[in-house]
């Protein structure tokens, strides 16, 4: 499957791109200096990659004016930060390992699971493996149930004496594992405007979880709770051609159907359109419909 990349026109968005690739999705967000992003933009990126259920990015120059390592992930208001060039080995699939940086230095993410298989299969005990590498026995185990990972320099003993198999490499999922934290919480619907207000009240026994966005191409996401559960977006008003055609490309690329609000009914793409919202009959119609078509792909 060939990647889908959706770049959005305007740059205030907390997202610049969106790529679509068959087992996972990636909100890019690009500057010259990570130090830059705030909270307020890094919680709404990770509020809407997890709408999207993907994996929020910020590809950036430098951090705090210093250069960004090649192949080093740092991280932002719990958004992983990575050059271009690690950004783009990553949608490669290279095999590199996940190091990072942390409060206390450089680190190398451990595969505690392997990196015990290895020892065992050495006939190591803790205890012996920690005088090898200069640490205590203490420290093995935490390596081992995943609690601690190790500097470059305890590394680097480690795969001279176990093998390279014990370490993690960057990879979407062991991204998402580096940053995890509670969920995000952004805006409100009375931010939204009435519109959005108005759809809440109208489906507020048809929809689950509930997301709302700022400085987003999309005001909101819900959650559709029936037989399975779905999602669909919603765009209080469109005032620009442009925002048209971002909507369209993401919920494209995404297959997340969209409905725009507004004072006319209108069919953009199969999976976009407009609906009065003085009819709410007909939005519940399209939903039941357009969820039931999500769930035959």
């Amino acid at each position: 499957m060939t990647n889908k990349v959706v770049r959005f026109k305007s740059s205030e968005y907390c997202v610049d791109e969106v790529t679509v690739a068959s087992k996972y999705i990636l909100l890019e967000k690009r500057v010259k200096d990570a130090y830059q992003v705030t909270q307020y933009l890094a919680e709404n990126l990770r509020v809407f990659s997890e709408f999207l259920e993907g994996l929020p990015l910020i590809i950036a120059e430098s951090y705090k004016g210093e250069k960004i390592e090649e192949d080093v992930v740092y991280s932002r208001h719990n958004v992983p930060v990575v050059s271009s060039s690690t950004a783009n080995s990553l949608l490669r699939g290279e095999r590199k390992y996940l190091v990072y940086v942390s409060k206390g230095g450089v680190f190398v993410k451990l595969n505690g699971k392997e990196l015990r298989k290895a020892r065992e299969r050495m006939g190591l005990s803790r205890g012996a493996l920690a005088r090898e590498v200069g640490v205590s026995a203490r420290t093995i185990a935490y390596y081992e149930e995943g609690l601690s990972d190790a500097t470059l320099e305890i590394a680097a003993k480690l795969e001279e004496i176990l093998g390279s198999e014990i370490f993690e490499a960057i990879s979407v999922d062991s991204l998402r594992e580096l940053t995890k934290s509670g969920r995000p919480s952004v805006g409100s619907p009375a931010k939204r405007g009435r519109n959005v207000e108005w759809l809440i009240s109208t489906l507020r026994d048809f929809v689950g979880e509930r997301y709302f966005f700022d400085k987003a191409p999309l005001d909101a996401g819900f959650k559709v709770s029936l037989k399975t559960t779905s999602k669909f977006a919603i765009k209080a008003g469109i005032s620009k051609e442009e925002e048209v055609q971002d909507v369209k490309e993401l919920s494209e690329a995404t297959e997340t159907p969209v409905v725009i609000l507004n004072n006319k009914e209108e069919i953009l793409s199969e999976k976009v359109i407009v609906v009065d919202k003085r009819r709410p009959e007909k939005l519940r119609d399209y939903l039941s419909r357009i969820m039931e078509n999500t769930r035959d792909e």
